[in-house]
């Protein structure tokens, strides 16, 4: 189970990563890291039962 820890330092991970996909809205490699940080978090979330 993930700590609250974890799942803060990826959801401001998240937070930095949609902010440069609005910095650059063309950068895919932006967007694909977005997803995946986003991903990443939605796991944490389910693995902590939250969703």
């Amino acid at each position: 189970m993930p700590t609250p820890e974890e799942i803060e330092t990826q959801g401001l991970l998240v937070v930095d990563r949609f902010q440069a996909c609005a910095a650059a809205p063309d950068d895919l490699d932006a967007a694909r890291l977005c997803d995946a940080g986003l991903t990443r978090l939605d796991e944490l979330l389910c693995e902590a039962g939250v969703v």
